[in-house]
Parts: structure tokens; C-alpha cells; sequence
């Protein structure tokens, strides 16, 4: 495996796609803060008019940890760039016939399965770390942590790197069992994009109506919303952290990553790749 490895690894460091998708990841989060500058600038155009600070006021929301507390979600930007760069990189083994061929050379399918998925991790923790570092460089630097000690700070990035982690092999997870069970790109990453962007907000809407209909017939409306799966993980909030709404947002995310990274090898395992 280590050499399959070897040789994974360094078509990433020479693939265009990896550093551009990369270098996007690394810039979003400075469009995001240029835009929020922006809009305060707009703001306080009007600024004569009442007594409110606009700066004041937009670091008093804790613009900086809400930006970091996005990285948990199932589908922050970061895990996106990811799922579409290891999809596409990771598919042209299949498309070119690698694959066959490493099978050929008297490599097991489970080599090849386990060193894929360490590429689509590294990839995905690469992604979600550059864009970790560039929301604290550009929006921390700007807008700052409010008011966090260096120890919540601190709390703060650890929480939303390990909750980003956990996002990230969910997705990652997830394509690779739909590449591996249908070796087709479009599939892997057309149905993964739909299904992380898509369920998250029907769970939610489904769970509403039905709380709804209960609290019209017992006159009791129960809005907990943390126990909704994949929902769960947009309310993450590292400026204030409850171990209980983390330890639900794990409870699907952990089992699901494991059920599709063994869907993903059944299938791989048994699949023609004459």
C-alpha cells in the first residue's frame, strides 16, 4: 500500500486541480470578510442618524466564531471544494484503467480501497484546514473573538476543527461509496453534493410541520431542533460550547461515516472491473 500511496500522493502535489480548487478554499473566506467590510462601510453611510457603531456592533456578533462554527456543517464550503477534488481526482483511476491495473500488479482491493480514502482525507483535512487558518487570519484579524479569553479562543478553534473533521469524512465517506459502488463521476458527486445540501434542510422542515401538528393538538410547541440528524450540525456554536448538541451532531455523523465506508468496500469488493 505504500507504494500505491507514494505514487497517489505525488499526482496530488503535481495536479492543477488540487492547488486551484486549494487556493479558492484559502480565499473564500477573505471574499467573506471583504464583503462584511463592505456592507459595514454601506452602513455607516447612515451612521449619523442613529447611535450605534457599526463596527462595534458587527464585533459584538462574534463574527469569528460564527465563521468557524460553519466548518461543522455537513456541507461548509471547504467540505465542498474537497468532495469535487477528491471526486474527480480519485475517478481517474477508474476512467484511465489504473485501477485494473493496479489490481494487476498483485495489489489486494483493499490496499487500494484504504489508500484512497487516505487520500480523500488528507485532501479534505487539507481544505478544511487552510480554510480554518485563513478565516482566523482574515476575519480574526478584523473582527477579532469579542469577548473570548485566549482559553475560549483557543476551545473555540479545536471545536471547530474536530466538528470539521467529523463533517468532512461524512462527506468524503459518502462519495467515496457512491465512486467505488458505481465508478462513475457524475454519480459520486452529483448525489453526494444533493444529498449533504438537500436532507439537512428537509429533515428540518419535516420535523417542523410534524411539531406543529402536535403542539395544534396539545397546545404545546417543542422548537428542539438538536436532535434533528444532519440539521444538528448548523447549530454548532464554538463561542459557546454544549457538549450534549455535540455529542448528538456525533451520534449520526460517526455510525453514517462508518455505514458508507463499508457500503463503499461490499460494493468495491464484488464490483466487475473488467
Amino acid at each position: 500500500m505504500t507504494n500505491i500511496l507514494s505514487v497517489e500522493f505525488f499526482r496530488l502535489k503535481k495536479s492543477k486541480l488540487f492547488w486551484a480548487l486549494f487556493g479558492v478554499t484559502a480565499g473564500f473566506p477573505l471574499i467573506i470578510m471583504l464583503l462584511f467590510v463592505a456592507m459595514i462601510g454601506f452602513l455607516s453611510l447612515f451612521e449619523q442618524d442613529v447611535s450605534i457603531n457599526m463596527w462595534d456592533l458587527m464585533r459584538s456578533l462574534n463574527l469569528t466564531a460564527a465563521l468557524l462554527s460553519g466548518h461543522g456543517s455537513v456541507m461548509h464550503f471547504s467540505s465542498l471544494m474537497a468532495v469535487i477534488c477528491s471526486s474527480i481526482f480519485l475517478s481517474r483511476e477508474f476512467a484511465y484503467g489504473t485501477v485494473r491495473n493496479i489490481l494487476t500488479a498483485n495489489r489486494s482491493r483493499a490496499e487500494l480501497y484504504l489508500s484512497h480514502i487516505i487520500v480523500a482525507v488528507t485532501i479534505g483535512t487539507s481544505f478544511l484546514g487552510v480554510s480554518i487558518l485563513s478565516t482566523l487570519l482574515f476575519s480574526g484579524s478584523v473582527f477579532g473573538f469579542y469577548e473570548l479569553n485566549a482559553a475560549e479562543v483557543f476551545t473555540a478553534i479545536a471545536t471547530a476543527f474536530a466538528m470539521g473533521v467529523a463533517s468532512m469524512l461524512f462527506a468524503q465517506s459518502m462519495s467515496l461509496m457512491f465512486l467505488f459502488g458505481t465508478r462513475k463521476l457524475a454519480v459520486a458527486l452529483a448525489c453526494t453534493i444533493v444529498i449533504c445540501l438537500v436532507a439537512p434542510s428537509t429533515l428540518s422542515s419535516i420535523v417542523s410541520v410534524l411539531q406543529i401538528l402536535q403542539g395544534a393538538a396539545t397546545g404545546e410547541l417543542n422548537t428542539d431542533m438538536s436532535w434533528v440528524p444532519l440539521y444538528n450540525s448548523s447549530l454548532l456554536d464554538v463561542s459557546a460550547i454544549d457538549g450534549k448538541l455535540i455529542g448528538k451532531i456525533l451520534l449520526y455523523l460517526l455510525p453514517l461515516t462508518a455505514l458508507f465506508g463499508t457500503i463503499g468496500w461490499l460494493t468495491f469488493r464484488k464490483a466487475d472491473l473488467k
